[in-house]
């Protein structure tokens, strides 16, 4: 990286900080970007050289925030297995985060309402997340899918409910893991099929050893035996 390129980082770098600082304690309708440029020791127009307006510079705010608090659920979260776990595990941490960012979250909500493309990266790695969950078990990879995209769809529905309110909370919580129950019983049976499964083909190795490891004469036996305890191979 040049020099020049260096300084243009960090003043990009300073600029994002003070806003950050500014937008929280002040409001961000209250933070004019003249105020800004004044801390940050540059002139208005070097400002809208990185960010085209205030908005530009809330939503990258806004993303690489909610990048960090992303990554630090990841390390900090116990790894779940059912998708629905999962889904609430990161709603949990958005919710949190878009509490914690209100006056960010419905400005950058709304120009998405109008241009698309709301913390589009992220969801697609959360549904990915959950179409792996499904797969685990057995569901096959369009039936995975189609229920990654239904859940996607409730956790968008209650976020655009709850926002409005200014708060999501437990509440929002809890509405979310009622809206995708059917996902949880849809999970649990092919869960369940996939046990038995696995433990089909364990009894069929062990009978398969004893088989080979006896004499010919004892193999009648051995078929009485296991069938006395109904294993269902006989």
């Amino acid at each position: 990286m040049s020099l020049r390129q260096q300084q243009k980082a960090n003043t990009r770098s300073k600029i994002k900080t003070i806003a950050k600082q500014a937008f929280l304690t002040q409001g961000i309708e209250a933070t004019s970007t003249r105020y800004l440029s004044d801390q940050a020791g540059i002139a208005v127009g070097t400002l809208f050289v990185h960010f085209p307006d205030k908005l530009a510079l809330v939503k990258d705010i806004f993303f690489d925030e909610m990048d960090a608090a992303l990554r630090a659920a990841v390390v900090a979260q116990k790894a779940s297995a059912s998708p629905i776990d999962y889904l609430l595990q990161m709603a949990q941490v958005l919710f949190d985060f878009y509490d914690q960012y209100t006056e960010f979250t419905r400005l950058v909500l709304l120009d998405s309402l109008a241009k698309g493309g709301f913390h589009t990266k992220q969801m697609t790695v959360i549904s990915d997340g959950i179409i792996k969950r499904f797969k685990q078990v057995g569901v096959d990879d369009k039936t995975a899918s189609i229920f990654a995209d239904n859940m996607i769809a409730n956790y968008w529905f209650v976020l655009l409910n709850a926002v409005p309110k200014g708060i999501l909370g437990q509440e929002a919580i809890e509405h979310l893991k009622k809206l995708n129950l059917p996902f949880e019983m849809s999970y649990r049976s092919a869960l369940k099929i996939a046990v038995n499964y696995v433990l089909i083909e364990m009894v069929g190795f062990a009978i398969w050893t004893l088989i080979i490891k006896q004499p010919f004469s004892d193999l009648p036996m051995l078929c009485l035996f296991f069938s006395d305890y109904k294993v269902g191979y006989w």
